[in-house]
């Protein structure tokens, strides 16, 4: 019953979540997806999965998402590409220092308290050109209303929303902890003047400058527009 919840509520953004960041990490990258949920994600995209070689390292703390998550695993033959820990961010430890390619952050960064402390332990675990992607929702001016509405979700449908995302405070964040945006994409505008945005982050360099996929000092910046039915 939690899974169909989770279904009927969440398919439509994790449509534009992987369909963005799939399209965006680069062949044979390793991801540690942060909060995989139940992989439902997995039903339209196992063929993408596989044709870009990518291995996914999932994370989350939900046992019954993760249990649906290991039914498609098996179901869509990903056992080669797709492994999936029951662990905290906090508490989950790589194989070893600068393993990813990419660390996703799909829909659970504001889901943290601390956010800080999270980006300064998951930041060795990029290899020297990797990025921190993240997809949420953002908004540009302040939403009492969300921030009302927001917390209280989880008590009516079982799913923690986090608390409301602001673009000032959250690219505040990313200079602070020396991230430099390398690519932010405006996927979709929501109610109440939220937008599902894509932002891919890279660590400066110590001139100040960043790497991460070829892009130099160029920061890229898109918007697209997606069909509900895709």
């Amino acid at each position: 019953m939690r899974n169909q919840l989770y279904k009927l509520i969440i398919n439509g953004v994790t449509n534009y979540c992987y369909k963005n960041c799939l399209d965006y990490f680069s062949h044979n990258s390793t991801i540690l997806d942060v909060g995989i949920g139940n992989g439902l994600m997995m039903e339209k995209y196992h063929p993408l999965i596989k044709s870009k070689g990518l291995k996914i390292y999932g994370i989350d703390i939900n046992k019954n998402y993760l249990n649906h998550c290991e039914h498609l695993i098996r179901t869509y033959h990903l056992e080669n590409h797709i492994e999936i820990y029951r662990k905290p961010v906090q508490a989950y430890e790589p194989v070893k220092k600068e393993c990813f390619d990419f660390i996703l952050f799909s829909m659970s960064f504001m889901l943290f308290n601390d956010q800080q402390s999270v980006l300064d332990r998951i930041k060795n675990w990029l290899k020297p050109d990797g990025e921190i992607v993240f997809f949420q929702t953002m908004y540009k001016e302040r939403s009492r209303l969300m921030e009302f509405i927001k917390p209280k979700l989880k008590y009516i449908t079982t799913i923690d929303f986090g608390k409301v995302t602001y673009e000032k405070d959250f690219f505040a964040l990313l200079d602070k902890k020396k991230l430099s945006i390398s690519e932010d994409r405006l996927i979709k505008r929501e109610w109440f003047k939220g937008e599902y945005r894509m932002v891919a982050t890279s660590i400066k360099a110590l001139d100040g400058h960043f790497v991460g996929k070829g892009m130099n000092d160029v920061v890229k910046s898109h918007q697209y527009s997606i069909d509900n039915s895709q």
